[in-house]
């Protein structure tokens, strides 16, 4: 028999169903048409994972409500900072083109007369 293997994508979206259902793994994993003893693993490793990133938070001193606003904030000042470069990619494209024009023109050698 040929071993199937799931995306995380899959295992995440399995195991919150497990999680907010309420219900066993065993009777999500029939549902979903997987072995229940597998989907009580994912869970254990998700839940696992998140018992790590809470301990960063814990070790950073912050709530993750505050986590969430300077998530929000440093979101906006890539914003920001992303505009700020695409001008002066912009003005960069401008000056060049006038620079060019400007030798183009200088080679020009004047009639005389």
């Amino acid at each position: 028999m040929k071993r199937r293997k799931y995306d995380d994508e899959f295992k995440r979206d399995a195991v919150e169903l497990v999680i907010r259902s309420g219900r066993s793994s065993t009777e999500v994993g029939k549902e979903l048409g997987i072995n229940g003893n597998m989907l009580a693993r994912w869970k254990a490793e998700h839940l696992g994972a998140m018992d790590a990133s809470c301990g960063v938070l814990r070790e950073s001193g912050m709530t993750p409500s505050e986590v969430e606003a300077e998530n929000r904030r440093l979101r906006q000042e890539l914003a920001y900072v992303s505009e700020q470069r695409d001008i002066l990619k912009k003005a960069i494209s401008i000056f060049s083109q006038e620079e060019k024009g400007r030798t183009s023109s200088s080679k020009v050698m004047p009639m005389s007369m």
